[in-house]
Order: C-alpha cells, then sequence, then structure tokens
C-alpha cells in the first residue's frame, strides 16, 4: 500500500511539468505580451522593444520557461506589472477565498447528491426515484453562473435575505461570512450534486444486485446494516472518482460565480489579470489552481486505497 501510495505522489510531478509548459506556451502566445501591457499606449515600437529586452523577453522560450519554474520551485511567481506585489501575496489574499467558496459547494453537492442517490437507488422507479432522476436532469443542464443570478434575482432583490456580493472573512465575523457564501456555495454545488447523485444511484444499484447481497438479504440481515454496512462501501469507488472529476470543473465554476458575487477570489483576479495583460500574475494563480486541482486528485487516489486495499495489489501486479 505504501508503494501504492508513493507512485501515485511521484506521478504527479510530470502532471504538473506538463501543466506548467503548456500555461506557459499558452501565455506567450497570446496577442501582445508583458512589455507591451505596462507600455503607455502612445509609447513606440522602440520603446516597447526596449522593454522586451530589459524583461528579458527576448530569449528563448525554454530559457524563460526554465528561469520561470526555478522561480516557483523557490516560492516566486513573480511580481504584478500594474502595481508590483508580488503574485504570491496575491495567492495568499484570494486563495482562502475560493477554497472556502470550493469546500462548501462540495458541501452542499454531497449533502444534497448522496442521499438523493441512496434513496433512488433504494426506492427504485418509485416515485421518489423518478423525481430525483427529473431534478438531476435540471441540475446538469443549469449552467452554476446562471443559477447564481437568479438566486441573487429572489433572495437578494425580491426577499432581502441576503446580501448580493462581497465578500466578509470568517473570523471577522462568521454570520456574515456564511451569509454572503450560501449563496454561491449552493450555486454551484446544486449544479454538480446532479452528476454525483447518478453515479450513486448507478453504483449502488449495482452493488444491491450482487450474490452477496441478496445472501445478506436472506439470512435475515436488516436492510439499513445491508445498505450501510455492505453496499454503500463497495460502491464508493466510482462515486469518489466521480466526484474526483468534478473538483475541477467545480473550480472552474467558482472562477465564473467569484465575478457575479463579486468574490474576491482567485478567478476573479485570473480574469481581470488577463484581460489587463499583467501575465505574471495569471501564470502564477492558475498554476496554484493547478497544483491544488493534482494534489486533491492525487489525494483521493491515495484515499481510493485506504476504501478497497486491492487496487494497490491490483496495479502491483499489472
Amino acid at each position: 500500500m505504501i508503494t501504492h501510495i508513493i507512485r501515485k505522489i511521484l506521478a504527479a510531478i510530470p502532471i504538473l511539468i506538463v501543466v506548467s509548459l503548456i500555461l506557459f506556451f499558452l501565455m506567450n502566445i497570446l496577442p501582445g505580451d508583458a512589455a507591451s501591457g505596462i507600455a503607455n499606449i502612445d509609447a513606440g515600437e522602440e520603446y516597447i522593444n526596449k522593454l522586451r529586452e530589459e524583461m528579458g523577453l527576448n530569449r528563448p522560450f525554454l530559457v524563460r520557461y526554465a528561469d520561470w519554474v526555478k522561480s516557483m520551485l523557490t516560492g516566486d511567481f513573480g511580481k504584478s506589472l500594474i502595481n508590483g506585489q508580488p503574485v504570491r501575496e496575491k495567492i495568499a489574499l484570494r486563495l482562502p477565498v475560493t477554497l472556502e467558496i470550493t469546500f462548501l459547494a462540495m458541501v452542499v453537492s454531497l449533502l444534497i447528491a448522496l442521499p438523493a442517490g441512496i434513496i433512488s437507488a433504494i426506492r427504485r422507479n418509485s416515485p421518489l426515484d423518478m423525481a430525483g432522476s427529473i431534478l438531476s436532469m435540471i441540475g446538469v443542464a443549469m449552467p452554476p453562473f446562471w443559477l447564481g443570478m437568479l438566486l441573487i434575482l429572489v433572495f437578494s432583490v425580491n426577499l432581502r435575505w441576503l446580501p448580493a456580493s462581497g465578500f466578509v472573512s470568517f473570523f471577522e465575523s462568521p454570520l456574515e461570512n456564511l451569509s454572503r457564501m450560501i449563496m454561491p456555495a449552493f450555486a454551484i454545488g446544486a449544479a454538480f450534486a446532479a452528476t454525483v447523485m447518478r453515479q450513486t444511484r448507478s453504483a449502488l444499484l449495482e452493488v444491491l444486485d450482487q450474490d452477496y447481497i441478496v445472501t445478506a438479504k436472506a439470512k435475515g440481515l436488516k436492510g439499513s446494516v445491508i445498505i450501510w454496512k455492505h453496499a454503500l462501501r463497495n460502491s464508493l469507488i466510482p462515486v469518489i472518482t466521480v466526484i474526483a472529476m468534478q473538483v475541477g470543473r467545480m473550480i472552474g465554476g467558482v472562477v465564473v460565480c467569484e465575478t457575479v458575487f463579486a468574490m474576491p477570489g482567485i478567478g476573479r483576479e485570473i480574469v481581470d489579470s488577463i484581460l489587463s495583460r499583467d501575465y505574471p500574475v495569471a501564470m502564477g494563480l492558475i498554476m496554484s489552481v493547478a497544483i491544488i486541482v493534482v494534489f486533491i486528485n492525487t489525494f483521493i487516489d491515495v484515499v481510493y486505497v485506504i476504501i478497497d486495499p486491492r487496487i494497490s495489489h491490483n496495479s502491483t501486479a499489472g
């Protein structure tokens, strides 16, 4: 098991290298560059070329990429071209907001998806199952940003129950923080709950048809014992896989919803930095998000092994 976990952790390194290379390449082929971004609109081409030379933008692509990676390994993500603020300070300031929204959205998603999926599987083809299927299809088709705007219209504009935008730190005022986080967390979580709910239902139905579940029923075990002790645990692997796949998409939803709810998170800062051609900030923030996503997926791979140790044996045998 330990060997399998170490292999999974080491496998994350080449993934991050590929992500960083693609990111650096894409940022370098965008129209304009850092020099033209900070130069005055009326600046001549000669002045811009001088800036490029001073900033090292005329050096070969791989040389600049290697320098960027070396700086990141030391914790230096560069500085903003707009105000000179170190990118790591922006990450430290805005990352907690994005992580809180993502965490709360995941909690909302699981609180909706797991009970709904279990009930749909147990009550197969019942009105509850059909209602769950209809709601899941609506959830899949509903973009998080649209649901977010709908929530603002209902709960902020019409009912005036919740603030429409802005952010207050949890440590400053826990109640005010949660009141501002409820709508973005629900807008993102509800949209992704549909996918997890359908996977939970399918995985649990497949397990409930297995011979050992039929045997457990024949022995007279209570239905709750069969579901919670035997069926649910063995159906968790595909469910966790779907949850892991949703993490990246969920963070993408956070990027959009931060703009809708005016949250000072990483997503909103990425959009602003790209629009202002502040590429060092954009690359640093995007790379920090990529590191988090890869870390979460690696962590879930480790959870697989804890839930079902047979995975490590099969991997070793393969």
